[in-house]
């Protein structure tokens, strides 16, 4: 294997990455056998992913854990559009996994027999090329605070049924939809750059700035060999038996709990407070507006936005529409707490929201994104129930690839 590989399904059947042995076997479409040991680069001390294949034909990658639950992940090919295939993208919030995760390996443990029954659809359709459940970096920290047997079941869940689907750090969304407002204040939206903000593409949960990510630069075959690994570095993480401590985020949740005291402190009208809060909230992400016009104009000016203005150009944005509004209420609300988790609710949550087709969220920040899409005017996607939300993609018409194959003229 010293000469170059080419990336062709033409000369290959399978890569085999066997983790416990350390080798990997390639098997080519003419029967021939390759076996070297592994390049120490790709290999996991204490990986809980005993081993990891490729199907050159279906585009697969197939992991095996060490205690032989087999996850299936769909592949990535740079050159294409994600392949949704029709499927709704449907994005659960944690407590909503942890349900469907009990669903899948007892039912009998969710009392609740509505929540029951519609995870377990919602389980069929996964399963079965009706919807895509994409994962985010969001999931990955809270699943970090489980442990043992229960983040085993809970990660084998996520993993599976993800099957490599990931909605793109919010943090990327959000810089990407800041360059869009800056190029359409400035008329450049013909070269705009085009992002998706759900793919199967290796590392896109993790970010841009870290070394799992992949660019547009990086070499195809790079591009590929991070195909074929990161969906053990995901399940990896998920099912690692080891709590990981959460960061308190005390200066975060501070910072802002200070922010609502001095919007309360001002004593105005509720459509004063909300200009302010609005204000405050520009005044505290401006750095990333003025980065982009400077990239974009090569000017150290910054122009200045009249309120009306800023409202425009907040709600116009699909995710920061909802952040920011998000951001206003708990602003206004003196008697809001905040807390270290309102960070990966008010991000995750709203990039969810802004681009999955449908949304089941916790209660309290779900409540506040689906009045804010009606708001807005937007179609409500949000839900606070697995009920609900199964309930309305089915009346969408999601089906499973059976049920399409059983009823092939049904919506």
């Amino acid at each position: 294997m010293d000469e170059p590989l080419v990336i062709s399904a033409d000369l290959y059947k399978y890569w085999q990455v066997d983790f416990q042995k350390g080798t990997i076997k390639i098997v080519g479409q003419d029967g021939q056998i390759l076996e070297e040991a592994l390049n120490p680069e790709f290999q996991v001390p204490d990986s809980q992913v005993a081993a990891s294949v490729f199907d050159w034909e279906k585009w697969w990658v197939l992991s095996t854990t060490t205690r032989g639950d087999l996850i299936i992940t769909e592949g990535f090919n740079p050159n294409s559009a994600p392949p949704f295939n029709g499927r709704p993208s449907v994005y659960l919030d944690q407590n909503r996994w942890r349900t469907v995760a009990d669903v899948l390996h007892d039912p009998n443990r969710v009392d609740n027999p509505s929540e029951r029954r519609a995870a377990q659809d919602l389980i069929r359709l996964a399963t079965d090329g009706g919807v895509v459940l994409p994962l985010s970096m969001g999931h990955m920290l809270e699943t970090a605070g489980l442990h043992s047997e229960r983040r085993y079941e809970v990660g084998v869940a996520m993993a599976r049924l993800a099957a490599g689907w990931q909605i793109r750090n919010p943090f990327d969304i959000w810089k990407h939809e800041v360059e869009l407002t800056i190029r359409g204040h400035l008329g450049l939206t013909e070269s705009a750059p085009v992002l998706h903000p759900i793919v199967t593409e290796p590392g896109a949960l993790f970010g841009s700035d870290t070394p799992l990510a992949i660019t547009a630069d990086t070499p195809d075959f790079d591009k590929f060999m991070a195909m074929l690994t990161m969906p053990n570095v995901v399940l990896d993480t998920l099912v690692d038996p080891e709590r990981t401590p959460k960061h308190a985020l005390a200066k975060w949740v501070d910072h802002h709990a200070r922010i609502t005291s001095q919007i309360h402190a001002e004593n105005v009208p509720k459509n004063r407070r909300r200009g302010l809060a609005r204000r405050r909230y520009w005044n505290e992400n401006i750095g990333f507006y003025t980065a982009a016009y400077r990239r974009l104009t090569g000017s150290a000016d910054f122009p200045s936005f009249s309120d009306g203005q800023l409202v425009r150009l907040l709600t116009a944005s699909p995710m920061v529409g909802l952040t920011s509004e998000l951001f206003i209420r708990r602003f206004i609300d003196h008697q809001v707490k905040w807390r270290r988790n309102d960070l990966i609710d008010m991000f995750y949550l709203s990039s969810a929201a802004a681009y999955a087709d449908y949304v089941c969220a916790e209660a309290h920040t779900g409540r506040q994104l689906r009045d804010i899409q009606r708001a807005l005017g937007r179609r409500e996607t949000v839900f606070t129930t697995l009920d609900d939300l199964v309930t309305t993609l089915r009346r969408d018409g999601a089906r499973s690839e059976s049920e399409r194959s059983a009823h092939p003229l049904s919506p």
